[in-house]
């Protein structure tokens, strides 16, 4: 890819993450609009061009143009081959010799370019802002990264053997959760509680509040990895990355990639929060996100030199 196509389709995804981050224009965007996601009335159509669902289509047009012009230009040049991601599913084939369709193709790349990052940044700021205001958790985790990599690099195959490391992440994924519920729609009714719900009901439970109910939590305000170290909690107590069949599929990416981020990190620089700075949480797509990004001052372990 081009850098100027690649520049233009950051600037696009960026734009298409922050383009609903008020759940006021999901809402909006959704009165416009029946299930199968036309207008209501034809005579709309021009006008949800200028309502949060029109500034979004219109936005995720662009980001599928450079796409599949990306795709199509890989598939001439197929021969060539490559070690990235979208020459790799473009050499894919099934059992019989298939191929994905470029539609297929699509919904992969925006996947990856979507689905995961975005929440693993956003997490690992959240980890971060807790750690570098808890010099006891710091002090836990750099002799924990010391005594499995010593004065060696971070191996990855030894990134499993930290488990106060995985009790800071799942932790801080209990207070700072990057999704406030989750959704299910029932298939047959359900008895929940007191009360008796039909089939295509949608129910959410709120990560949030559960993860931090003191019905369930001793101190729940209190960040305390240690209460996950030997424990696990029921499936309904603590679920951040949802559950059951319909669970994130990318959560052992995601915390494998978290952890290998981390112990890079800490065994790198010491980290400052800036003076003053406390984050608020704000909506970021459907995303919660600390406000402000994570302002800090670093300085490189091995020089000790001052940075900015």
């Amino acid at each position: 890819m081009t850098l100027a196509r690649l520049e233009r389709l950051r600037d696009l995804l960026k734009a298409l993450l922050n383009s609903n981050s008020r759940s006021t224009d999901l809402f909006r965007a959704a009165v416009f609009l029946n299930k199968e996601g036309k207008p209501p009335l034809s005579g709309l159509t021009a006008a949800l061009r200028f309502t949060p669902w029109g500034r979004f289509t219109n936005l995720r047009r662009q980001i599928d143009a450079i796409i599949f012009e990306e795709i199509a230009e890989r598939r001439k040049s197929a021969g060539k081959g490559g070690d990235d991601v979208l020459s790799l599913l473009l050499a894919a084939r099934d059992q019989e010799g298939g191929r994905l369709s470029d539609a297929e193709l699509r919904d992969e790349m925006m996947t990856l370019l979507v689905a995961g990052h975005e929440t693993s940044a956003t997490t690992l700021c959240w980890i971060f802002w807790r750690v570098a205001q808890n010099p006891a958790v710091l002090a836990k985790l750099n002799a924990e990264l010391s005594a499995v990599f010593g004065s060696g690099s971070v191996a990855p195959e030894k990134i499993m053997e930290l488990p106060y490391l995985d009790a800071v992440i799942s932790e801080t994924l209990r207070l700072n959760p990057i999704l406030p519920l989750v959704w299910r729609i029932l298939k047959v009714p359900m008895r929940l509680g007191s009360r008796d719900l039909p089939a295509g009901v949608a129910i959410a439970p709120c990560i949030y509040l559960i993860q931090r109910s003191p019905k369930i939590w001793e101190n729940p305000e209190q960040f305390d990895p240690e209460r996950f170290i030997d424990a696990k909690p029921a499936p309904w107590e603590y679920f951040p990355f949802g559950g059951g069949g319909r669970r994130c599929l990318g959560m052992a990416f995601a915390l494998y990639e978290m952890k290998i981020v981390i112990a890079e990190t800490l065994r790198s620089v010491s980290m400052t929060l800036a003076p003053g700075y406390e984050p608020k949480t704000v909506r970021r797509g459907v995303t919660f996100a600390p406000s402000d990004d994570l302002p800090v001052f670093i300085q490189p372990i091995a020089s000790a030199a001052s940075a900015t």
